[in-house]
């Protein structure tokens, strides 16, 4: 006598799970143990788990195309329980396989009839999954990925989109070993947009139909990188030739899919033993070449491989007499060039190619690059770049995109004609250091150049905005001037900032600084907000030497945050003697020649403890404050120079004279 087993369900209305070793029911949402209860069924002879095994039994058959066995076994569903969910399952299951290996029509309409009586039954006395369903697919337990997946295709065919969705979920695709199930499950997959599962069918290569599910994939698999990947899987796996060159090629004309993946399966056919013809598969393809890009795809995959010469003519016809496109031409140039493939093309062909009037300007800056891959000797090259460069007058924006095709790396062009247009040529305006940057990046030895940065600063012809420009770009790529250059640019007028910068620039290249550039940058300020520490420091960093005029003009007239410490560098560096040296201020509407104490206690304007720190260092210099003055032209002690203009001093400056004693007679 068998025993039935008959779940509790959870107090908490949670759904039980059954552990098959423990033989019992857990709880998936609180966790509860809830054990089985026996009932003795005397009807039944097996019992409910001897159903399930056979249940299962079949449904493992059918999936693996065992359909002798499956019929037994069949059979054996009926005798145990011919009104139980799994047997009504194995009929379906059985029967809709039955259609497709019929042997007659009459056979398979047969099939067809059964499956639409049990269909209804399943439907009307099952419309649900219910729990009796539910426990027959957890006795299945493990390695039933096999019936799953059958199961998922029945369940599709019939419509049961709850049942599909509950499959779904137990389905691991990983797992399915069946061939017949794969192929199913694939076309499933692919049509519901199955990601995971479709990668999860063809990583198990070895237990699928490698033909079948290439073509489905080929087929019906959506247009994208992914399906380029999925080819590419199958390709590796040696599928290819189970199918025809004639697929291919039907392949290659009818479906929508892009020329990307078209020509990613072109590549992969040149790794097997199918060639199709390669101006055959353009021509098929001719409606998607819309733009260069595609094109160029397109090209490249066909000559991945070698082809015939008559090929290359087919093509070459097909792209100047038939697809007269210009993006198609290029493309197909440029592929010619880039695979090394020999055409030939004579001179009368490019010429008139270069004087057809239905290309713009950049289409025919492009055929001239194709035409430069052929050799011209260095001397016509360079009579070329001298021509355009210098003295062609075309509107900027073409002489941009021919500049652009021919000087190229390795560009023999000479150093007049890069002189010439550095210097003179100011036809491309704002473009002009595009322009430079080519030249350069043809690799020409600026050896050659020699001064040309210098001869820039001194005498180009461009715009104060393109000097700037071109220069700093001289710099950038490693040019200097000589030191009397950098003392005019450094006293040139300026943003200090910008100037700064070059300078900067300048000194790492190797410029020299001379060291009386200090004197003559002070000299050289109109406006003593224009002082620049920054600049000061640049030019003082290593030793420098200043007269005492420029000394003169820093300390009485220049604005700087660090006067004091400066001061004591610049007097540290003088070439002059202090002590016997005058200059001239007004004061007072008074005309004085002084020594540079005197009229720094006079027009003192720093705060009172940098003037006086600054007046320290100048007298330590031999300088005195009592020595006589010049006034209007006439002589006068200092002393009573500032007792008769003692109202009319500074408070700073009164106060410095009373440290220093000069109201005091003696």
């Amino acid at each position: 006598m068998s025993v039935n087993f008959v779940a509790r369900k959870c107090a908490c209305g949670g759904k039980l799970e059954f552990d098959a070793n423990k033989k019992i029911w857990i709880c998936k949402y609180c966790g509860t143990v809830v054990e089985r209860e026996a009932t003795f069924d005397k009807i039944h002879v097996d019992g409910i788990e001897g159903i399930s095994d056979v249940v299962r039994q079949t449904l493992m058959d059918v999936a693996n195309q065992k359909m002798e066995s499956a019929a037994r076994n069949l059979e054996d569903c009926e005798r145990k329980n011919h009104q139980h969910i799994g047997t009504l399952l194995a009929h379906i299951s059985y029967d809709l396989a039955n259609i497709s290996v019929a042997r007659s029509q009459d056979e398979a309409r047969g099939s067809l009839d059964k499956v639409k009586i049990y269909a209804k039954r399943l439907k009307e006395d099952f419309p649900v999954i219910a729990e009796e369903e539910i426990n027959l697919y957890e006795a299945f337990g493990e390695g039933a990925a096999d019936i799953y997946a059958n199961l998922l295709v029945v369940f599709d065919t019939l419509g049961d989109s709850g049942r599909v969705e509950y499959i779904s979920s137990k389905l691991k695709p990983e797992e399915v070993f069946s061939p017949h199930a794969n192929k199913a499950l694939l076309k499933i997959a692919i049509r519901q947009n199955q990601v995971d599962t479709v990668d999860a069918i063809i990583r198990n290569i070895g237990h699928i139909d490698r033909k079948s599910s290439l073509q489905e994939v080929l087929d019906h698999y959506p247009d994208g990188e992914k399906k380029i990947q999925i080819i590419t899987k199958l390709f590796d796996a040696n599928t290819a030739g189970a199918l025809s060159k004639k697929y291919f090629e039907t392949y290659f004309e009818s479906s929508n899919d892009s020329v990307e993946t078209k020509a990613a399966l072109i590549s992969l056919l040149n790794t097997t033993d199918i060639h199709c013809s390669a101006d055959a598969v353009i021509k098929a393809m001719a409606n998607l070449l819309t733009g260069y890009d595609e094109a160029k795809t397109a090209f490249r995959a066909v000559y991945d491989i070698k082809i015939s010469d008559q090929e290359t003519e087919g093509l070459l016809v097909f792209c100047l007499m038939v697809n007269k496109k210009y993006e198609v031409q290029s493309a197909f140039f440029d592929t010619l060039i880039e695979k090394n493939v020999f055409v030939a093309l004579n001179g009368r062909t490019v010429i008139s190619f270069m004087d057809s009037s239905a290309f713009d300007r950049v289409q025919k800056a492009d055929v001239i690059k194709k035409m430069l891959s052929f050799q011209i000797d260095n001397k016509a090259l360079d009579a070329i770049y001298n021509y355009y460069l210098n003295n062609n007058h075309d509107d900027v924006e073409t002489r941009l995109k021919i500049i652009d095709t021919i000087l190229v790396e390795g560009s023999p062009i000479t150093a007049n004609t890069v002189k010439t247009y550095v210097l003179k040529t100011t036809i491309d305006g704002e473009k002009k250091l595009n322009v430079i940057e080519k030249i350069f990046l043809t690799g020409i030895n600026k050896t050659y150049l020699g001064d040309l940065l210098s001869d820039y600063l001194l005498h180009a012809e461009d715009s104060e905005e393109q000097r700037k420009l071109v220069s700093d770009y001289l710099i950038s790529q490693g040019f200097k001037v000589d030191s009397a250059v950098m003392m005019q640019y450094v006293t040139a007028t300026g943003n200090n900032q910008e100037k700064i910068d070059k300078i900067k620039k300048l000194i790492a290249n190797g410029t020299l600084v001379k060291a009386d550039s200090i004197d003559g940058y002070i000299l050289s300020l109109a406006d003593p907000n224009d002082f620049s520490e920054e600049i000061f420091n640049i030019l003082t960093q290593n030793s420098c030497s200043i007269g005492f005029t420029a000394y003169s003009k820093f300390v009485l007239s220049c604005k700087d945050i660090d006067k004091v410490r400066h001061s004591e560098k610049l007097l540290r560096s003088c070439t002059d003697d202090f002590s016997e040296q005058r200059t001239t201020i007004t004061h007072c509407g008074n005309r004085l020649s002084c020594n540079i104490a005197q009229a720094y206690i006079l027009n003192a304007q720093e705060n009172y403890e940098n003037t006086k720190m600054i007046l320290t260092q100048i007298l330590a210099n031999r300088v005195k404050l009592a020595t006589d003055i010049t006034v209007n032209g006439k002589g006068m002690k200092f002393k009573k120079y500032v007792s008769e203009h003692k109202k009319e001093l500074s408070p700073l400056s009164l106060q410095l004279c009373e440290e220093n004693r000069m109201f005091s007679l003696f």
